[in-house]
């Protein structure tokens, strides 16, 4: 160390005498024995600056500033390398070195300052291509640079590459675009006349920004400049659809489509959008028809939501069309839209139960005889041979073919009782003719004397039972009410009846008799008719089974959120046990669970499962993570729960929690003065309005959880 002071001290004397070449030697020494003494190397650098020796000044300078740089000391690195470019300004590599450390240090500005100067420092010295690479540079740092942009279409223009200018502009237009900047988007346009005149796909970039820009009529020119050197450039019938489309000229634009079409007939995009144009044009029919020619591709290629509103479209113009429904039933399938396959499929069944009315109709108008003219006990007791005359007996197939057109249409003239041959017409609607008169008389189908039909009693239950279990209360009860009315006595409808009862859903009439077999209830609704439901309601379950598996088998089971809607679709259907397995598939979602765990118990309450339900919502409150309002929430079902399963003490203590939490929630106030009521705890604060019930005090407070 004491070499190395004498040496420092001899240094500066040489410097304080103006010795510089002695002071030099002296450095050199003191970084030959201290190679690591940073500083030190560096004032060396200075001294071989000042002495104008700058090959071993910039070669002192790069090993002092690449050891900051590798320390970490990217502030110190970058003053080195500025006193470099000081000693050389035309040493592309220390350019490069500041732009590589300014990125680093986030300072892009400086960095694309010190990239310029090295393209005007290439283009001095003649290097056009070393240029062009460093302006790729630029784009990398600020892609969306507008003026780097240019600056590197005019160097490709210079380097004789017009296709690359064109796609860098095109970029530069692709970003102006959606920002609508159409002054930017000018400025484009016009370089790239400079740089790539004759560039198609730069026009065609135009033509998209100016649609952007809402400058559709500058865009259908250029296109028209276009087709009339390439009428057959799909890219540019693309775009003048789209502008027509805009402007709404649903003409041209169909006409645009059918010229794409020509080019190629198969490509499903441009047959959707075909038939889209034709739809809003007025061509209902003609839409149908393209649809149903891709309908099947876009399912196979997975795109069958593509489809959706269109078809929905159609359907709107073309409400009686077999073929729309069909096609949007197999749509929605696809898509995995329940609700509306179920809509769908319900308003099909109606429609099929109205023209079936209408049907009933025309056969009851057609079998209808004035009474006045017929003589019914005279002729209905004859023998049939002594009815029929002789010439009546050649007449049976003339008959029987002018009765079967009498249902079709109204009689047009009055018909005589002796003209019918009563024995051979068969209107094949006896049934539903008869169902219907049941339904509107309210009188048994039966005649005096005869035989009910036998009631199955144990498949009528297991139907019951099966609506119960899924939810469906209501008709669980009109199925145990109807099968009372037939069978008369029956136990077990009664017992299913009593257990609906005590679900606390519905409740059985108190004044609730049994009624004998073939009276009526008195409701409007009769057997027959309700007969239809249930064999409509058959055919929507079997075709909907179906619909879930297919569901089933597109839905993969890391898509929590679809899971997560299709329990919340089901349970709003009454589809509970479906509810429940879609909402245990995304129960381990942290972002779901709590909700998952509410809307499980709430169908399980339902379902009448309240042991299962109460472990389920004990769950939810156990949780780590539990907000407050999804505490309270969980609280208040848990209460209402109680109250269903008629444990008020329970169900008193769970509302008490969500009122100490927020004294507001829903009408917990009025389920707790209720309830306190209802147990005899407000004895002496009937008055009181508390949530609490109570005087305010905890004295009160009742626990038994």
């Amino acid at each position: 160390m004491l070499k190395k002071e004498k040496l420092l001290a001899s240094a500066q004397k040489n410097l304080l005498k103006g010795q510089i070449v002695k002071a030099i030697k002296d450095y050199e020494k003191i970084v030959e024995a201290d190679a690591r003494d940073v500083r030190n190397r560096q004032k060396l650098a200075e001294l071989y600056s000042r002495n104008h020796q700058s090959e071993q000044a910039l070669a002192t300078y790069d090993l002092v500033a690449r050891h900051y740089s590798d320390n970490g000391f990217l502030l110190k690195s970058l003053a080195v390398y500025k006193q470099m470019q000081k000693v050389d300004p035309e040493r592309p590599d220390v350019y490069h070195r500041l732009a590589e450390l300014n990125v680093k240090q986030g300072l892009k500005g400086n960095a694309l300052t010190e990239l310029r100067n090295l393209v005007a420092l290439y283009r001095k010295l003649g290097e056009p291509e070393e240029a062009v690479k460093v302006l790729d540079q630029m784009k990398v740092i600020d892609p969306h640079n507008f003026g780097i942009a240019l600056l590197v279409a005019e160097a490709f223009r210079d380097s004789g590459e017009p296709e690359k200018a064109s796609v860098c502009l095109g970029d530069c237009l692709r970003y102006l675009a959606p920002k609508g900047d159409l002054k930017a988007v000018e400025k484009v346009r016009q370089a790239g006349l400079d740089c790539c005149p004759d560039s198609m796909s730069f026009q065609l970039e135009v033509v998209r920004a100016l649609h952007v820009c809402g400058e559709t009529a500058s865009a259908m020119e250029i296109l028209q400049e276009i087709l009339a050197k390439q009428p057959q450039n799909a890219e540019a019938l693309l775009l003048l659809a789209e502008g027509c489309r805009l402007i709404a000229d649903h003409l041209a634009e169909t006409v645009a489509y059918e010229k794409l079409l020509d080019i190629d007939a198969d490509q499903m995009d441009w047959r959707k959008g075909y038939a889209e144009a034709l739809l809003l044009s007025g061509a209902a029919d003609q839409a149908l028809e393209q649809l149903e020619k891709v309908r099947d591709t876009f399912f196979a290629a997975g795109r069958a939501a593509d489809l959706k509103e269109i078809y929905e479209s159609v359907q709107e113009l073309l409400p009686d069309s077999e073929t729309v429904v069909t096609s949007l039933q197999a749509v929605y399938e696809n898509t995995g839209e329940g609700g509306k396959l179920f809509d769908l499929m319900s308003s099909s069944s109606d429609d099929a139960d109205d023209a079936r009315a209408a049907a009933v109709e025309r056969a009851q108008s057609a079998q209808e005889v004035p009474s006045g003219e017929l003589d019914l006990e005279g002729d209905l007791t004859q023998d049939p041979a002594q009815r029929r005359g002789p010439s009546d007996e050649s007449k049976d197939e003339d008959a029987t073919a002018a009765d079967s057109e009498s249902v079709e249409e109204p009689f047009q003239q009055s018909i005589e009782f002796d003209d019918l041959d009563l024995d051979g017409i068969e209107f094949g609607l006896q049934d539903e003719v008869e169902s219907v008169r049941q339904a509107t008389q309210g009188s048994p189908a039966v005649p005096d004397g005869a035989a009910l039909a036998p009631v199955d009693v144990a498949a009528e239950i297991e139907e019951a039972g099966f609506y119960y279990q899924q939810g469906l209360l209501s008709e669980a009860i009109q199925k145990c009410q109807s099968l009372l009315e037939r069978a008369g006595d029956c136990p077990e409808a009664e017992a299913l009846l009593e257990k609906l009862g005590e679900a606390g859903r519905v409740s059985e009439p108190s004044g609730h008799k049994k009624k004998p077999a073939g009276v009526s209830s008195g409701s409007s609704t009769s057997q027959p008719s309700r007969g239809l439901e249930d064999r409509d309601r058959s055919r929507l379950d079997g075709s909907f089974s179906e619909f879930k598996k297919g569901l089933e088998s597109q839905v993969s089971a890391e898509d929590t959120e679809t899971h997560y809607n299709l329990g919340i679709a089901y349970k709003e259907m009454g589809l509970l046990d479906d509810a429940i397995e879609q909402f245990d598939k995304v129960v381990n979602d942290p972002q779901r669970r709590t909700d998952c765990l509410t809307l499980k118990g709430v169908c399980l309450v339902q379902k009448g499962a309240f042991e299962e339900a109460v472990t389920t919502f004990k769950e939810g409150l156990g949780s780590g993570d539990l907000k407050d309002c999804e505490r309270i929430s969980l609280y208040y079902e848990l209460g209402l729960l109680y109250m269903a399963w008629n444990q008020p003490l329970e169900a008193l203590d769970c509302f008490q929690c969500v009122a100490d939490a927020d004294p507001f929630f829903r009408n917990v106030d009025e389920q707790i003065r209720t309830l306190r009521k209802e147990l005899g705890l407000d004895d002496d604060d009937e008055n009181d309005e508390s949530p609490g019930g109570g005087s305010g005090s905890d004295n009160n407070r009742v626990s038994y959880i």
